[in-house]
């Protein structure tokens, strides 16, 4: 069979590792990859455990890519610069996703309408802008989009292969725009918000499906997740105090009214 190529499976315990590499080779039809993904990591200690079984899978070497969250809404974060830079660095090959930052900008206000209108007149929609604010980075290898229909590939294909670059105040635009609807946005940091609530609720899993929902639209795959969620963060979401965990989110959600949102959407 050839070889190569990418799969991506949840995070399972390490016992299960090479069961899932192995259905991903059957189902690539391939021998190898290059590489293999995990899904859905919260803690440092998970990628301990799957250290240890990756350093049996691998001939070499340790972490040779990552996948993560990367936007206009979090690339200025000087911690994001840091470690974006330390990867570099390192080798580390960096392939972004999430890329449209919760979904297409709305014009619900005035801010949005301006920006939206910037945008068009340049050419580019505001999502081929998100797309270029975030491959102009030269550490960053590759993009991980989401393309359900050959609309979406059009597009996508479209702002690659424009050389147009985004201009310096078209990127500072869109920083002043993150800073302003920050709080709108989930950053996936979620360690920090189910640790304020004692572990209760996987608050980070339900506004993942409150964001298929709102912003991408997909309902079925949100409400088939949420069913997936422990029973107390789909019957008893707004039973916790979420003060805590509002007060740590680091984006400034309003966690207790998403969580008050969730059930009457999702179940």
């Amino acid at each position: 069979m050839p070889g190569g190529g990418v799969t991506k499976f949840r995070t399972c315990p390490p016992d299960q590792l090479s069961d899932a590499l192995e259905k991903g080779l059957k189902r690539l039809c391939t021998d190898y990859v290059d590489a293999f993904s995990t899904h859905g990591i919260s803690d440092f200690k998970q990628i301990e455990r799957l250290r240890g079984w990756a350093d049996q899978a691998k001939k070499s070497g340790w972490i040779d890519t990552v996948m993560f969250t990367y936007n206009f809404r979090l690339m200025n974060a000087p911690k994001m610069k840091a470690a974006v830079d330390a990867c570099a660095q390192a080798g580390i090959g960096l392939t972004s996703f999430k890329t449209q930052a919760g979904g297409p900008v709305k014009a619900d206000s005035e801010a949005e309408f301006k920006l939206l209108q910037k945008f068009l007149e340049r050419g580019f929609t505001d999502k081929q802008a998100k797309l270029k604010a975030v491959w102009e980075n030269p550490s960053i290898a590759s993009i991980c989009s989401q393309m359900p229909s050959l609309a979406f590939l059009s597009a996508n294909v479209a702002a690659a292969r424009d050389l147009k670059s985004l201009a310096k105040n078209d990127g500072d635009c869109l920083e002043r725009f993150a800073a302003q609807i920050r709080t709108g946005y989930c950053a996936g940091c979620g360690r920090i918000c189910q640790a304020a609530v004692g572990g209760k609720i996987p608050v980070n899993d339900v506004r993942r499906c409150l964001m298929y929902y709102k912003d991408y639209g997909d309902r079925e795959l949100a409400c088939d997740l949420f069913s997936g969620l422990p029973a107390v963060a789909r019957q008893q979401p707004t039973e916790v105090d979420y003060a805590m965990a509002e007060k740590a989110c680091p984006q400034g959600v309003a966690i207790a009214r998403l969580m008050v949102e969730a059930s009457p959407l999702l179940a």
